[in-house]
């Protein structure tokens, strides 16, 4: 119970500090806004397989940074400060989910922008929505990550997004291949497999980050 606090009182510290300097949220918000836009005025009955990749790209470019921010924007005094207050799991867990709530928002916004200027092709509501929350927590967990690393590695603003592409490419590739099969008229019965695929990779980058933040904590 005692860490459960811990971890809730780190990410209210996280959103005091986001009320505080907003700017890198309004930020990727105004840029997903804008390019749903334009999308729309490039091409405005496209198809819906164009319309799910140019989502998935959209979310993906107008959020790294968001997310990415909760270790990148981190001085080494706080760092200090945090390594006095939580231990290294506690830490993990308190930027980890505030970033999925992040990521959430963000996915939520996106798609608000593509429904009003482009509308929603999607037939199966229920696997969409499933493949959605699985992509963008895992997304989430990587960018909360790598940035950590990029952190300590130093020159963090531009390694991040270096790092971070790469590494999610398995899983948006999964996830773009799994969510179309949701604006089909007849549900493909292979989309719950992705689904259960989607589930493993979560959880694997899951167990590595929890693995391998032990000894980055450390150093």
């Amino acid at each position: 119970m005692r860490q459960i606090a811990k971890i809730i009182n780190l990410i209210k510290v996280e959103f005091t500090l986001d009320l505080k300097k907003p700017t890198l949220l309004v930020s990727a918000i105004l840029q997903l806004g804008i390019t749903a836009l334009l999308s729309m005025l490039a091409q405005p009955n496209m198809l819906a397989s164009v319309w799910n990749s140019i989502f998935w790209i959209t979310l993906i470019l107008g959020s790294i940074q968001s997310v990415s921010k909760n270790f990148t924007l981190v001085a080494r005094g706080r760092w200090i400060f945090w390594n006095q207050i939580a231990s290294p799991s506690e830490m993990l867990w308190g930027k980890m989910i505030y970033g999925w709530f992040q990521m959430l928002i963000l996915t939520g916004v996106n798609l608000l922008f593509f429904g009003w200027f482009l509308g929603v092709p999607v037939v199966h509501i229920g696997p969409y929505f499933s493949i959605l929350l699985l992509v963008t927590c895992g997304i989430s967990s990587i960018f909360t990550f790598v940035g950590a690393v990029a952190t300590k590695a130093g020159s963090a603003s531009y390694m991040a997004p270096v790092l971070s592409l790469p590494i999610i490419f398995p899983l948006i590739l999964v996830g773009i291949k799994a969510s179309l099969k949701a604006f089909n008229p007849v549900l493909v019965s292979s989309v719950y497999r992705d689904i259960y695929l989607l589930g493993a990779l979560d959880l694997l980058v899951l167990v590595l980050t929890g693995v391998l933040f032990q000894s980055l904590w450390k150093d």
